[in-house]
């Protein structure tokens, strides 16, 4: 086109364009530096607060706690470029005092503030903000606790509240003034139930002191902050604790069982198969006793799915038998059983076995050995033997002829054979 603009011709001319480009340049750079030069305040704010010990105070484990989320700000002035460019990272808080602290307590120190930055052309225009902060000094502690059960459970008569924690413990570190005031930790509240269903319900931990008072736990951590509790109430059975008796004599004296009845809870499906509502916790083995009075201490052990809701872990087993007599005898003959003798050659080594029997007197006076039937039982105790000898150990069981039936053997015995194949 022949009309062209005026800055269309400067532009196009080489000449003209190196010598607007400088002057603009120019101008740029005077806007810059007169800017550049003119003072600015600035407030840098979120600067982290350093209070270093020392050397001998952290040697004897003393920390500074309480400034964890604590942070200071100050007011800096400086050209506009620097003190705009400028960060937390640029700055350091100090407490400076802190370095004469020995022993732990609670100490207010005075905050100042210094450059740690390579941008060093500014200064402070105010006083840190806050001017001074209260810290906590003392030994690092950790413990862990067993978070106990405090909440009051609601459910229908009947029914026992089961409730299960998602954590069944907390450890807190911190302080150790702190953490050793601490005597439990707890849930407290009201939770209701109702039956056939779980309800789950969310409760934050609580610190309690030796008295019972709640802690603050200001500057202590904890790795559990709240747990889930879930509660499901089950049916309530009352059973009664019942024992095998094993060897006994065929009159069997009598014994009794305290606590002899207890209070459980389970799923109604796990009572069901209760039969009779009785629940045994062990064997009464008459070989273990002699004719005298015994105490004897038994687990209550239940069947799984069951909780116990008595006092007692344990019951404890009374029988008197101090109204027996007991005499010794010596066995000469033994039985066998669950053995083809047939194949094998068979020799007792023992020349006689002295036992002890119990019963009632008149029938102890009269006792013979003939009157007492031992059998060793050979149970796949000759699958080894060879043509070669085997000495066995094996147990002995006893019985009594018809009159004798009211007698037991007391003790554990076995006898010695030798065993070859024929």
């Amino acid at each position: 086109m022949k009309n062209k603009g005026f800055f269309s011709r400067i532009l196009s001319n080489n000449l003209s364009l190196l010598i607007f480009s400088l002057l603009l340049s120019f101008i740029i750079w005077f806007v810059i530096n007169a800017n550049s030069q003119t003072e600015s305040n600035v407030t840098i704010s979120n600067i982290p607060i350093t209070a270093d010990l020392s050397a001998d105070a952290v040697e004897d484990g003393l920390v500074v706690f309480g400034l964890e989320d604590v942070t200071a700000s100050v007011e800096v002035t400086g050209n506009r470029i620097t003190v705009g460019s400028l960060t937390a990272s640029d700055i350091e808080i100090d407490a400076l005092q802190a370095n004469s602290i020995i022993a732990p307590g609670s100490y207010n120190l005075e905050l100042t503030a210094k450059k740690i930055g390579v941008k060093t052309n500014y200064n402070f225009a105010s006083n840190v903000t806050p001017s001074s902060v209260t810290v906590f000094v003392d030994k690092y502690k950790e413990k862990t606790f067993a978070i106990s059960d405090g909440l009051v459970y609601k459910v229908e008569e009947g029914y026992y509240a089961n409730s299960s924690f998602s954590e069944s413990e907390v450890t807190v570190s911190g302080p150790e003034t702190e953490v050793l005031a601490i005597d439990q930790v707890v849930v407290q509240g009201t939770m209701e139930g109702t039956k056939g269903s779980t309800k789950t319900e969310k409760f934050d931990l609580v610190y309690l002191d030796k008295d019972g008072n709640a802690l603050s736990l200001a500057l202590s951590d904890s790795d559990v902050e709240s747990i889930d509790v879930s509660l499901t109430p089950l049916p309530i059975l009352e059973v009664e604790l019942s024992l095998d008796v094993v060897d006994a004599p065929e009159d069997k004296p009598n014994f009794s069982i305290n606590p002899s009845r207890i209070k459980i809870a389970a799923e109604q499906s796990v009572l069901d198969s209760i039969e009779d509502n009785k629940v045994n916790i062990g064997t009464l083995d008459f070989s273990a006793l002699d004719n005298t009075k015994h105490s004897l201490t038994y687990d209550i052990s239940l069947p799984n799915g069951c909780k116990n809701l008595s006092d007692s872990t344990t019951a404890k087993v009374t029988i008197d038998l101090s109204d027996y007599d007991k005499k010794t005898l010596t066995i000469n003959h033994f039985s066998s059983s669950n053995a083809d003798l047939t194949k094998y050659n068979v020799v007792f080594n023992s020349s006689g076995l002295d036992i002890v029997v119990c019963g009632p007197e008149e029938l102890i006076d009269i006792i013979k050995p003939s009157d007492v039937i031992a059998t060793v039982d050979f149970s796949n105790k000759l699958v080894d033997a060879d043509k070669d000898s085997v000495a066995l150990e094996l147990p002995i069981s006893f019985k009594f002829t018809k009159s004798f039936s009211d007698c037991w053997v007391n003790g554990d015995y076995s006898v010695s054979v030798s065993v070859a194949k024929k």
